[in-house]
């Protein structure tokens, strides 16, 4: 800025030399220490300002021949520092903004005022996630972790495939052993890597370490229980009965634990356990479920639920007592309950079960409305 100005004063001056040369003619006279110069006012007026110049260049020569060689070329080859901070300033501020890449040839330009390892810190920030290169074994710890968080990071846009997300991970740990942020990416690329025992036994290591709330790990090891339950058949019970210590009130894991219950013949269990789950919530699917089952002895069951107010009966359990009360026979009470669920609930599946009672008793224009009624209610949920 001050040689800007330096050089605009210059100009100046020469300008009004140019325009005005009666002035740059006349006589300048100085006298001090008994010495007298005399010279043009237009001559001295040139002089000072190639002294100056002179002086400058003196300066700036010293402080070059003081800092060394290299410093010296540096700045000849990338200019003043001030220049370079502004436009680093400028490339982040562009980069923020979404306007582009920061160039590699800036980040050069800048070491000058930026110590290396930050230059590299700011090369691995701004290299997109699926372009950058493996570790080396010789690189910067710190280099290392980073380039492994960006790489590995499930909200960057572009991520690279599960092969070098592993790699990127193991280097994190190396450079920095046990560093928690990376054994958490680990447990999660071994859930995608489809290796449920492993994702499941640290999953719960980091759950013992505080490191993950319970709310986030049940569901996800639940999951992972019930796709072991099914692929491996001899320890799918072991699964099931984890899964529902985990999340007992949740139907899937309830259905699943039921399944494996009645595969191995234990029915008055299951029975005891859809029923106590409807006893909470109402659910459609264990309520169909458990009718298959009470089918088997559908009045003792239906005087079970009879026996309660209509007041203390969920949707699903009123719907039940009408179906067990169709199974016994009771044809008179199951259509008179079942009409009036439909009608106090909307209950879709109240809807269906007259349509095909109905279609049994060969009136097809009422099984026909109730099943239009049943198509409506399930459009509207």
């Amino acid at each position: 800025m001050r040689l800007a100005l330096l050089l605009l004063l210059a100009l100046a001056v020469s300008i009004a030399l140019i325009v005005f040369p009666n002035i740059a003619d006349q006589t300048l006279r100085i006298e001090a220490f008994g010495w007298i110069f005399e010279t043009r006012q237009g001559t001295f007026i040139v002089a000072l300002l190639a002294l100056l110049a002179l002086l400058w260049m003196l300066r700036g020569i010293t402080g070059a021949l003081f800092a060394g060689p290299g410093v010296a070329w540096r700045s000849l080859r990338m200019g003043s520092r001030k220049r370079r901070e502004k436009k680093l300033r400028d490339a982040l501020a562009q980069w923020l903004d979404g306007r582009g890449r920061v160039s590699p040839r800036t980040l050069k330009r800048c070491r000058g005022i930026l110590p290396d390892w930050l230059i590299e810190v700011f090369q691995t920030v701004l290299t997109p996630a699926n372009e950058l290169p493996l570790p080396a074994e010789d690189q910067d710890p710190l280099i290392t972790a980073l380039a492994a968080r960006i790489a590995t990071d499930p909200h960057a846009e572009h991520t690279p495939d599960l092969a070098t997300r592993k790699a990127h991970l193991e280097a994190w740990l190396n450079a920095h052993a046990g560093a928690p942020l990376a054994v958490s990416r680990l447990v999660d690329l071994a859930e995608e890597e489809g290796n449920l025992p492993l994702f499941i036994n640290q999953l719960e290591t980091e759950w013992k370490q505080g490191r993950r709330s319970a709310q986030s790990v049940k569901p996800r090891l639940v999951r992972a229980c019930l796709k072991l339950a099914e692929q491996d058949s001899g320890q799918s019970m072991a699964f099931l009965r984890k899964a529902y210590r985990l999340m007992p009130d949740d139907p899937n894991v309830l259905v699943a634990y039921g399944n494996g219950l009645l595969a191995s013949g234990d029915t008055k269990t299951v029975q005891r356990l859809w029923a106590g789950y409807l006893e909470q919530h109402s659910n459609d699917r264990i309520a169909r479920l458990l009718l298959e089952l009470q089918r088997a002895d559908p009045m003792r069951n239906y005087r079970k639920l009879e026996k309660k107010p209509v007041e203390a009966l969920n949707q699903a359990q009123r719907w039940l007592r009408a179906e067990l009360a169709h199974a016994a026979k009771l044809d008179g009470l199951a259509f008179e309950q079942m009409q009036a669920l439909a009608d106090d609930c909307s209950c879709m599946m109240a809807w269906h079960s007259l349509g095909q009672w109905y279609e049994e008793l060969a009136e097809y224009e009422k099984a026909a409305n109730c099943y239009r009624q049943a198509l409506e209610k399930q459009t509207a949920g």
